[in-house]
């Protein structure tokens, strides 16, 4: 598995959106060893600031596409606030919406095309602001569920150093909504 790389503080949502997304995720493509069962996949996914979208598809595990604007019916679209991305760009906790291709594999896809339903990430930084990111998969509102968890607790869980189910059996994580739903979540974090 790649490390998440540091976004530097001082980087924009646009560049960070347009610019350094599509290259953190073309790195974490080429450096997967599993990559090459991609082949014949394609996910695509928004990112929804404040109502502007940028639209991104991985192809066949190794080609990243980036467009502004939306796309029609994406697997995941990611929606939340543009101060609260500012925030997370100045804190560099970015590993929620970076960490997304990283370790990607073929039971990740079969995941993220299976499961129907959103959820909420209630992430709490370090001097107790929450920040809010929400993922909406296939479309589908419902069934829902808010997942509450420490910055640092989502840090480890998407660079891979803990698992969904660590986290909630130890109460780092709490779960609220539809727990199985909820449940359903956890390939996409393992």
């Amino acid at each position: 598995m790649a490390a998440l790389p540091t976004v530097p503080a001082d980087t924009s949502v646009d560049k960070l959106l347009s610019e350094l997304m599509p290259k953190i995720a073309k790195d974490q493509l080429t450096g997967n060893p599993a990559a090459g069962d991609l082949a014949g996949t394609e996910i695509t996914m928004v990112v929804e600031v404040s109502g502007d979208q940028h639209g991104f598809t991985l192809k066949d595990g190794k080609d990243v596409v980036y467009k502004k604007g939306d796309i029609a019916n994406p697997k995941l679209r990611l929606k939340l606030d543009r101060g609260e991305l500012e925030k997370m760009i100045k804190a560099q906790n970015l590993d929620m919406i970076i960490g997304i291709t990283n370790d990607l594999n073929k039971a990740k896809v079969n995941a993220l095309n299976s499961l129907k339903g959103s959820f909420i990430a209630e992430i709490t930084d370090d001097d107790g602001g929450v920040v809010k990111v929400q993922a909406i998969l296939n479309g589908a509102i419902e069934p829902a569920s808010v997942f509450k968890m420490s910055a640092k607790d989502t840090s480890a869980l998407m660079r891979k150093d803990t698992n969904p189910v660590n986290l909630f059996m130890s109460g780092a994580m709490k779960i609220e909504g539809d727990m199985a739903f909820a449940m359903g979540t956890q390939p996409l974090f393992s």
